[in-house]
């Protein structure tokens, strides 16, 4: 049995000659280079596989996707939620799921302005979930009504997503922070928004002593 070293010496040997053996072949056939002289079934087959692995999604429908999977993880954590667990606050620091929808509430209002639809839920409540944090019951904001409105708002959010044109996806609008973005990257951009913060509410369900609602593979799913 040939010792390790020699084996491998031949491996590399072997690789090295079959591949100035194919530069060869191309070097002298450059029609076959080129894609010249090729059958029509090889062809299809060739322009087949290029097209395998490439992306299909339009924008509208990824941002559609997007902010679908938001609302559904939405509705998972806020299930079974009451109006005093949603003012629970996490230790040492954080904000309530009560000031968590407010804020959502809020940005989605936005968000259907920018979509051309009618906001989530208009309600002087929500000034409450502004910069500081929602303390106590006073200053709660009504916990079903909000989350009724906002959650009820998903089939109009995505409809009006998917009927968006190209041209108002490349629409310029104000940025947040400050100059403008395109209408597509803005949307981009809240989806996110949305989703950090939802994702704060599966937090708010463990403060409240209520199972986690988002499951692994293998897991039985709320979502």
């Amino acid at each position: 049995m040939p010792a390790p070293r020699l084996m491998y010496t031949r491996r590399i040997r072997f690789a090295s000659v079959y591949a100035r053996s194919i530069w060869s072949m191309r070097a002298a056939h450059p029609r076959l280079e080129r894609g010249e002289g090729r059958s029509k079934d090889t062809e299809a087959r060739l322009n087949a596989d290029r097209s395998i692995g490439e992306p299909t999604m339009k924008t509208q429908e990824a941002i559609a996707q997007h902010f679908g999977l938001m609302y559904q993880t939405a509705a998972a954590n806020l299930d079974g939620l009451t109006q005093e667990q949603s003012l629970m606050h996490p230790s040492p620091g954080g904000n309530c799921a009560n000031w968590i929808l407010g804020h959502l509430t809020n940005v989605q209002n936005g968000v259907m302005g920018l979509i051309g639809e009618k906001p989530v839920w208009e309600s002087g409540q929500l000034t409450r979930a502004g910069f500081d944090p929602i303390s106590g019951a006073a200053n709660a904001i009504e916990w079903n009504t909000m989350r009724e409105r906002f959650l009820g708002s998903k089939d109009r959010c995505l409809a009006a997503i998917s009927g968006l044109s190209d041209r108002a996806l490349a629409e310029s609008v104000p940025h947040p922070f400050g100059g403008t973005t395109s209408r597509a990257e803005l949307l981009h951009l809240l989806a996110f928004h949305q989703t950090y913060h939802v994702g704060q509410l599966a937090l708010s369900r463990r403060i409240a002593g209520l199972e986690g609602a988002v499951k692994g593979p293998g897991q039985v799913q709320k979502v």
